[in-house]
């Protein structure tokens, strides 16, 4: 395999498929450093900053897409780097993590994680990006308690998640902030630890925003908020009323930009990650408490929303469906996203609805939970068994 002398005080950037082995000298990605001669994946439509601490030679190879860049320095501001180092010398924190889309806040909360490992510090990080997720799948929100520094915080999954219902909190804020509660909830109950990185959405431009960056504030009660980039007076406002310290930070030097088709392809590997080993499960109508996502549980309109959304599909892709979810799923191995509760009404995961027939009492649920399932919960998506996002609308149009 070909390899790459990298000196000291540059940095490799090794953009996604790839996989980079360290032969020898000593480098990093985001604070974490490499252990020698053990495989480093670097995901499609991601890009990894490896930084020579010393000079280094690295093993590397990439698929169709990927490719790697010198670049002189470090791409990690400065800045960065000294904020979290900063913080890691405190006793207790809880860090919120803050930027648009493609600002590079998923890399700077990474930073952060690693950075409080490195000090010893115990560390748990918390996802609040239903669209972007790293940890969960796309439309929920979770949390890990982190044991070792990590090139990619997507390497982990969430230990415990919680439903939200669609790949934006714009139209789904008040079941974000109800979530995002019992999430806080569940993580004070089970851990008491010295720090907490949470990592919120791209959402921060707007009234509505404003609203709800401020009520997850209050649930989380954050001793800091790093934000990339400009922020707006309204923000620093609010963290002036909570006493939370909030410093502005620069982008990166290198910022990937993706297209909006590169962020449904990296919210399609969560789904097919989080899918895998799935069966269908064939159960009566009557086991179940059937909810949509808005919290309607009326079966009559359950059905015309299941019917509605299969028609919006349909014109969308201008074909016509005759025979309802059975079809959907013999043409395109594909079903509606749904969220499957436990006994407990614990959140368990997700699955694909491939059928439903009132007159038969029976569903067929797609997915890899096995025990026992007391709830299910439907959103407004279309996904294959593969991960594939066929369709997705707002939660409030089927209601209309």
């Amino acid at each position: 395999m070909p390899v790459h002398q990298l000196r000291a005080e540059k940095t490799l950037v090794v953009n996604g498929p790839a996989s980079i082995k360290l032969l020898e000298g000593k480098a990093s990605i985001l604070g974490c450093i490499l252990p020698a001669k053990k495989q480093i994946v670097v995901k499609n439509w991601r890009s990894r900053p490896v930084y020579a601490i010393e000079d280094s030679i690295i093993e590397y190879t990439f698929g169709e897409g990927g490719s790697i860049e010198e670049v002189d320095g470090n791409t990690i501001p400065d800045q960065w780097s000294k904020a979290v180092q900063e913080i890691s010398e405190s006793d207790y924190s809880i860090v919120m993590f803050m930027g648009s889309s493609d600002s590079g806040k998923t890399s700077l909360a990474t930073l952060g994680a690693n950075t409080f490992l490195n000090a010893k510090k115990t560390c748990v990080y918390v996802d609040l990006d239903v669209g972007q997720s790293s940890i969960c799948p796309p439309t929920t929100i979770g949390y890990v308690y982190l044991k070792n520094p990590l090139p990619d915080i997507s390497y982990v999954k969430a230990e415990t998640m919680e439903a939200v219902g669609y790949t934006s909190p714009m139209p789904v804020m008040a079941k974000h902030i109800e979530s995002s509660q019992k999430l806080h909830s569940s993580l004070s109950s089970k851990y008491v630890v010295q720090n907490l990185v949470i990592d919120v959405d791209g959402w921060i431009n707007g009234e509505g925003a404003i609203n709800h960056k401020k009520e997850l504030m209050k649930v989380f009660k954050p001793t800091h908020l790093l934000i990339i980039g400009d922020t707006n007076r309204e923000i620093e406002d609010i963290c002036k009323e909570f006493s939370i310290d909030v410093r502005r930070l620069p982008p990166p030097i290198m910022v990937r930009k993706r297209s909006l088709e590169a962020r449904k392809k990296l919210r399609e590997m969560m789904y097919e990650k989080f899918l895998r080993k799935s069966v269908t499960r064939t159960i009566p109508i009557s086991w179940l408490e059937l909810k949509y996502v808005t919290g309607e549980n009326r079966i009559h309109r359950i059905a015309s929303m299941i019917n509605k959304l299969i028609t919006a599909f349909a014109e969308d892709k201008g074909v016509v469906i005759e025979e309802g979810l059975e079809e959907l799923c013999r043409t395109y191995r594909a079903g509606i996203l749904c969220h499957l509760y436990d006994v407990n009404y614990t959140f368990t995961g997700i699955g694909l609805l491939t059928m439903f027939s009132l007159k038969k009492n029976l569903l067929k649920i797609y997915t890899p939970f096995q025990s026992q399932i007391k709830q299910l919960v439907l959103t407004s998506l279309i996904i294959t068994a593969e991960g594939s996002e066929l369709f997705s609308t707002s939660p409030q149009v089927l209601e209309s």
